[in-house]
């Protein structure tokens, strides 16, 4: 059996991780949270992970403490499974999360040219839980319930990079861009899933004239037109009396058909809802 050797004290989204994906990938292991020994460290079937001041992916050690010019220990480990470069394409919170262990929160917001306060509000408190339970343990079994969860959070995390780098390829053969009055929009007909990738989709086209995405809904049996950022001349309460329409927010930044009408109509309703300059909405 292999063992995965990992700090004590307070849980991070790094170290966390790090093991996840490595639960993911192992047949079985042990994990210890605890200083490492320098068994640990000499010990070709011990992973020591966030932890140890030794990065040597031929023995297995994954710390960035003692040298400043290394990512996180996630993505240390990532790099030493094959999947760094796929994830840093397809998750937009990969780069940020080792930003923010390595440099922490002032640095990153810095960066950003936000307040800290923003990323510190924007926490969750399920992560907090999550965490908080990790950090309980020192030592994490294959009959433990939490050591189930983070081995198939591992495997779900790794599944999606190759799903999303399938969809994107999808995407860029079956999407449509079609005008709508001054704008464009985005057309796609994939019912499973039908947002998936769409935004490393969107990022590829770096068009900002594409300002509505409409899609198979996942909550009905219609279409979902939704608005791309925050424009305000795109506003479907102007739609909201067709009789094709299920639902409207009520900040009418998406909309919903009752079934799925011909596309030519369902792009008609989009174009009905860019609305004039003059008329701004307040959403």
């Amino acid at each position: 059996m292999h063992r995965i050797v990992v700090h004590g004290g307070n849980a991070h989204r790094d170290d966390f991780l790090a093991v996840s994906v490595l639960l993911a990938t192992l047949e079985e292991a042990e994990v210890l949270r605890c200083d490492p020994s320098s068994e640990h460290l000499a010990d070709h079937k011990t992973y020591v992970v966030d932890v140890g001041m030794e990065y040597d992916p031929a023995r297995l050690n994954f710390d960035h403490h003692q040298d400043k010019s290394l990512p996180c220990a996630f993505h240390l480990v990532m790099q030493h499974l094959g999947h760094h470069q796929d994830a840093q394409a397809v998750f937009g919170w990969y780069p940020f999360m080792s930003m923010m262990d390595v440099r922490g929160p002032h640095r990153t917001a810095e960066h950003f040219g936000v307040d800290a306060s923003v990323l510190l509000a924007s926490s969750s408190p399920i992560d907090g839980y999550i965490l908080s339970r990790f950090a309980r343990l020192e030592v994490l079994c294959p009959e433990d319930l939490l050591y189930r969860f983070m081995r198939e959070m591992g495997k779900d995390m790794l599944a999606l990079i190759r799903l999303k780098k399938e969809r994107l390829g999808r995407l860029k053969r079956e999407a449509r861009i079609v005008a709508v009055k001054q704008f464009k929009a985005v057309v796609c007909c994939i019912e499973d899933n039908p947002k998936l990738s769409m935004e490393l989709y969107l990022k590829s086209l770096a068009d900002e004239s594409v300002v509505i995405c409409i899609t198979p809904s996942v909550r009905g049996a219609g279409w979902e037109l939704l608005r791309l950022g925050d424009s305000r001349l795109v506003d479907f309460r102007a739609i909201a009396d067709c009789p094709e329409v299920l639902f409207v927010h009520a900040n009418g930044y998406i909309a919903t058909t009752r079934s799925l009408i011909p596309l030519e109509q369902a792009v008609q309703l989009a174009s009905r809802a860019v609305v004039e300059p003059a008329f701004e909405s307040d959403k």
